[in-house]
């Protein structure tokens, strides 16, 4: 089973403050041998070409691929993928409108991977929308796939082609995952920011399995099974999960705060795990454990976190393991450059931990 991780291409940090002092990860910051695959986020389009800010001019992010190459020089295993796309990218739906633009962006698409030696393409348009996008999807898929195999037989060597899919149920029923999976290695199910801002009451954000009270009805058992329900074989899944945070202010106490009204969400940008370390050793924030959704949540009496923590990853890598998924997706690394999450899932999903309670 695989573990993949994304690792970002902009300045690390949840805030704008934090990334404007341009810090990026090195290739000694990430626990390579852990890792399975990681899929720099993002390349941009323009046009029919991929790009990927802060590579040019004073950025830090300009040593993007001298690192890159460190990091597969520590870690000869480790499969390094290029990630186009990403929330909010645009650019998509002109792209794959035709066949001449799908065909300039694959060949722009492999020219990256063998100018930088890389392994593969990852493809996060979010979302087609509509039977034409749908179809063009599934076209520019198909036309990656045919380029990558023209590429193996000449490096003689395999690459890999993913895809990004949501939790959302509507993206299953408008879209042909049996055409999607013949063409990809992997779907990579974002199951993830089931509540946020965004929400009417709080939530957690990314709980196993459904809670009867939640008034949403989101869970990534729902998730995995609408996936395969629609006829995507297991290991062909890979099951997303977050480093990160999502919180809110002026919360109820009903419930220990769980599915309550609040006045206003919290850290916009949500919080990483590296910060969530402040909140953990407050006394004054409770831990929850909600053992119906396997999920953990911290609560002061005002602000509500909902969070991923090492026993919610054990019961999700246990669940991966029982439905013989393909592995599990993390977004993402610079969440938590301590490698905590990342060494307790490692441990639970290749096999050194046999009961999720025991973490």
């Amino acid at each position: 089973m695989l573990l993949v991780s994304y690792l970002r291409t902009w300045p690390l940090g949840s805030t704008e403050e934090e990334m404007a002092q341009d810090r990026h990860w090195r290739a000694g910051e990430i626990r390579g041998e852990l890792l399975d695959t990681v899929n720099l986020a993002f390349g941009l389009l323009s046009g029919n070409r991929i790009y990927i800010p802060h590579l040019a001019g004073e950025s830090g992010g300009r040593h993007l691929f001298t690192e890159v190459a460190a990091l597969q020089g520590r870690h000869p295993h480790l499969k390094v993928n290029l990630s186009v796309g990403g929330w909010g990218a645009e650019g998509f739906s002109a792209m794959a409108l035709t066949p001449e633009n799908r065909a300039a962006f694959t060949a722009d698409a492999l020219n990256w991977l063998e100018g930088h030696d890389l392994d593969g393409i990852d493809i996060d348009w979010e979302y087609p929308v509509g039977r034409e996008e749908g179809e063009n999807y599934i076209l520019l898929l198909a036309d990656l796939r045919q380029g990558l195999n023209r590429l193996m037989e000449r490096l003689s060597r395999p690459l890999t082609l993913s895809t990004a899919v949501p939790a959302a149920s509507w993206f299953p029923r408008a879209i042909d995952l049996d055409r999607v999976q013949q063409q990809v290695d992997y779907l990579k199910l974002m199951a993830y920011d089931f509540y946020g801002g965004w929400s009417p009451t709080t939530g957690h954000t990314a709980n196993l399995y459904r809670n009867p009270q939640d008034p949403a009805d989101w869970s990534v058992d729902q998730a995995v099974q609408l996936y395969l329900a629609a006829g995507v074989r297991p290991d062909k899944l890979l099951l997303g999960v977050p480093f990160y945070a999502r919180a809110w202010r002026g919360v109820a106490p009903e419930n220990g705060g769980l599915y309550q009204p609040y006045t206003s969400s919290a850290y916009e940008h949500g919080l990483s795990y590296t910060e969530l370390q402040r909140f953990l050793a407050d006394p004054s924030y409770k831990r929850f454990w909600d053992d119906t959704a396997k999920a953990a949540y911290l609560y002061n009496g005002q602000e509500l976190i909902s969070y991923e923590d090492p026993q919610s990853l054990a019961h999700k890598a246990a669940y991966v393991r029982e439905k013989g998924l393909g592995g599990i997706m993390i977004w993402e690394y610079g969440h938590d450059l301590s490698g905590q999450l990342l060494e307790a899932l490692h441990a639970a999903l290749k096999g050194n931990v046999s009961n999720p309670e025991n973490t």
